[in-house]
C-alpha cells in the first residue's frame, strides 16, 4: 500500500483526468443518435489507454480509481444506468485500457510515442483493435443481462467495439501529445504558425462543406488532413483529428451532417461515421509516422556526414577555425585545441570580443596587431586574407604559421560564416633561416679566404672571385689588356 501511495500522481493531473473523462462521457452521449442503443464513439477509451501507456504501472490503480469516479459521475449525469450495470461497464473499460496499454508497451518495449510506422501499427492493432474487444464483450453482455434499452449482445457488440476503437484512434493521439508536451513549449517559427493556422482553416472549411453535403463525399477531407500529418507529423495529425471529430460531432448532432438521417438509417449512418473517423485517423497516423521516419532518417544521415566531416577536420594536420560573419570565432578543431593546450572558451570575457582576446593571448605581440587588422579588413570588405604570424604553443613556444581565411556565402552572396586555417610552417621558417645563415657564412668564408678562389661556369669562364683572387688578378688583367691594346 505504501508503494502504491508513493506513486500517486499529482492531484492536478488526477483532477484533469477526471474532468476530461466526464467530458468524454458527455461527448459520447451527445453522439448516441442511434435509437434504442445509447452506444456511440467512446472518447474516454482513448484518454484512458494513452494515460496508462505513459504512466508508471505502479500508478495505474490511481488512474483506475479516478476513472471509475469519472464514469459513475457521467452515469449520474447522462446514462442513468443501474449502479451494478455502470460498475460492470466501467470494469470492462478499465480492463480494456490496462490490457491495451500493457500490450502496446510490451510489444514496443517502451511507452509508445507513435513516431514510427511500427509503433503506429502496434498501437492500431493492439490498442484500437484487440483491447476494445474486452470492453465490447463486457459492455454488450451487461446491456443484454440488465435489459438496458432492450439491447441484445449480438446487436450491441459491433457498435460497442467500433465506438471504442474510434475513440482510441481519435483521442489517444491527442492525449499522448498533451501529456508528453505538458511542460514543453511550442517550437514553431512564425512561418510555421501561419502554415498551421492555414491548414486548420482549410481543414475546417473542407470539413464543413463535405459534412454539410456541399461536396460529394466526406473523404475529400483527406488532403488537408494528410497535409497536416506530413508537415507537422504526429502533433499535427493529433490536433487535426481532434478538430475533425469535433466538427463532425457538431454537424451530426445538429442533423446537418450526411451521417445524420431518419431513424431507420441511423445505425448504418453511425457505423459509417465511426468508420470515416477511424479511417481518417489511421491514414493520418500512418502518414505522420512515415513522415517522421523520413525526417529522422534525414537527420541521422546528416549527423553521420557531420561525424565523418568532424573526424576529417580533426584528423588533417591543419588548424581550422570557424568565424561568424563579424569575425568572432565559434569553432576550433581538435588539432588547434591540442596546439594551445586548453579549451579556448576559457578565454571568454564579458563585454570583450573573443577575437581580440584570443589574438592578444595566443599570438606573438609583434604579430598580433597585424593579424587583428587583417581579420577586420577581411570582415569589412569580404575579401580573403593571407598572413604569416606566430602562435603560442601549449609549452609557451611561439611557432610560425601560414594563416588564411575565406568567406562562405549563400546564394545571394551574403557571408554566412568565415573559415580560417593556419598551417604550422615553423620548421620551414627555421630551415630557411638556417640556410640563409649558412649561405652568409659561406659567402663570408669564400670572400675572406687568404687564397684566391674563383667559381667558373661550364666552359671555365670566371663567374665569381673572392677578394684575394681579384686582388691577385687585377694587375695581370690590366697588363694583358695593355699588351693587347698595344699590340
Amino acid at each position: 500500500m505504501t508503494r502504491v501511495w508513493s506513486y500517486r500522481p499529482q492531484l492536478l493531473h488526477l483532477v484533469l483526468f477526471f474532468a476530461a473523462y466526464v467530458l468524454g462521457c458527455g461527448f459520447a452521449q451527445a453522439l448516441a443518435i442511434v435509437p434504442g442503443t445509447g452506444i456511440s464513439i467512446w472518447p474516454p477509451s482513448g484518454l484512458f489507454i494513452a494515460t496508462l501507456i505513459l504512466a508508471p504501472k505502479q500508478s495505474w490503480p490511481w488512474w483506475v480509481l479516478v476513472g471509475c469516479l469519472g464514469e459513475l459521475f457521467g452515469n449520474v449525469l447522462w446514462f442513468h444506468s443501474p449502479l451494478p450495470a455502470a460498475v460492470l461497464i466501467y470494469a470492462g473499460n478499465a480492463l480494456e485500457a490496462t490490457a491495451g496499454a500493457w500490450l502496446v508497451n510490451r510489444a514496443l518495449g517502451r511507452p509508445a510515442r507513435l513516431e514510427t510506422l511500427r509503433e503506429v501499427l502496434v498501437f492500431v492493432v493492439l490498442g484500437a483493435g484487440v483491447a476494445p474487444v474486452v470492453s465490447a464483450t463486457v459492455g454488450s453482455a451487461t446491456l443484454a443481462w440488465f435489459g438496458i434499452l432492450s439491447q441484445t449482445f449480438v446487436r450491441a457488440w459491433p457498435l460497442w467495439w467500433i465506438g471504442d476503437a474510434t475513440g482510441v484512434l481519435i483521442v489517444a493521439p491527442l492525449a499522448l501529445v498533451v501529456i508528453q508536451n505538458w511542460n514543453g513549449k511550442a517550437e514553431l517559427t512564425a512561418a510555421r504558425w501561419i502554415e498551421a493556422c492555414a491548414v486548420g482553416l482549410i481543414l475546417l472549411g473542407v470539413a464543413a462543406l463535405s459534412l454539410g453535403g456541399y461536396l460529394p463525399f466526406a473523404y475529400i477531407i483527406m488532403p488537408p488532413l494528410l497535409w497536416a500529418a506530413v508537415r507537422f507529423e504526429f502533433k499535427g495529425a493529433a490536433v487535426t483529428l481532434a478538430l475533425l471529430a469535433l466538427i463532425t460531432a457538431i454537424f451530426t448532432i445538429s442533423g446537418a451532417s450526411q451521417f445524420a438521417g431518419n431513424a431507420e438509417d441511423q445505425r448504418h449512418n453511425q457505423i459509417m461515421l465511426q468508420l470515416f473517423l477511424a479511417i481518417s485517423a489511421f491514414s493520418a497516423l500512418v502518414v505522420a509516422a512515415i513522415s517522421r521516419q523520413h525526417q529522422v532518417a534525414c537527420v541521422e544521415a546528416l549527423r553521420d556526414r557531420e561525424r565523418e566531416l568532424s573526424q576529417i577536420v580533426n584528423m588533417v594536420p591543419v588548424h581550422i577555425r570557424r568565424l561568424t560573419p563579424e569575425g568572432e570565432p565559434t569553432f576550433f578543431n581538435k588539432r588547434l585545441v591540442d596546439f594551445f593546450g586548453f579549451d579556448l572558451q576559457q578565454l571568454n570575457r564579458p563585454d570583450t570580443s573573443q577575437l581580440v582576446t584570443n589574438i592578444e593571448t595566443l599570438v606573438h605581440p609583434d604579430d598580433a596587431n597585424g593579424l587583428l587588422q587583417a581579420v577586420r579588413k577581411a570582415v569589412a570588405t569580404g575579401e580573403p586574407y593571407t598572413l604569416k604570424y606566430r602562435m603560442r604553443r601549449a609549452d609557451g613556444v611561439y611557432r610560425w604559421v601560414d594563416g588564411r581565411a575565406e568567406p562562405l556565402r549563400d546564394d545571394d552572396g551574403t557571408i554566412m560564416q568565415w573559415f580560417a586555417i593556419s598551417i604550422d610552417m615553423d620548421d620551414e621558417v627555421r630551415a630557411l633561416e638556417a640556410l640563409q645563415q649558412s649561405e652568409r657564412r659561406y659567402r663570408d668564408l669564400f670572400h675572406y679566404m687568404p687564397i684566391g678562389l674563383t667559381r667558373v661556369d661550364a666552359i671555365y669562364g670566371p663567374r665569381r672571385m673572392n677578394r684575394t683572387a681579384r686582388d691577385s688578378f687585377s694587375p695581370y688583367r690590366l697588363q694583358r689588356k695593355r699588351h693587347h691594346d698595344g699590340g
